[in-house]
């Protein structure tokens, strides 16, 4: 099963692709995108296309996106928020959200895969721990 592991960071759209097997767990691409303006119809635009292009280029069975909180103080910022409806109403599969307490429990090994895509990564992976 192909799952694209998301995680939305200040402006940023971190992503992993894994091939999740019963056996084996094969990252298959990671990338980023980047959002440039929160209140520019031509960035919001620009943004769209993107993630369409990230989903036909990795064409997921599931999306995983870590969840950011919408209250409090460790808040999403609005670049987060947009870019996450972005996502979510392009998704060509099932989306889930994991929670970032249950991302943080998992364990990966060092240097699999660069610090600031673990989230993605460790959000993908968490489908095989169901």
């Amino acid at each position: 099963m192909r799952v694209l592991g998301i995680e939305f960071n200040a402006s940023f759209l971190n992503y992993v692709l894994l091939d999740v097997g019963e056996e084996n767990t094969e990252i298959l691409t990671v990338n980023r995108l980047t959002l440039a303006a929160t209140r520019s119809k031509d960035a919001l635009k620009a943004f769209q296309a993107a993630v369409q292009s990230m989903y036909n280029v990795t064409k997921p069975d599931r999306v995983a996106i870590k969840t950011k909180p919408e209250r409090g103080a460790m808040s999403a910022g609005a670049a987060s928020l947009k870019m996450e409806g972005i996502a979510l109403a392009n998704a060509p599969c099932e989306v889930e959200f994991v929670s970032a307490q249950k991302i943080a429990k998992l364990e990966i090994s060092p240097r699999l895969v660069k610090k600031y895509l673990e989230p993605a990564y460790k959000a993908a992976a968490s489908h095989k721990q169901k």
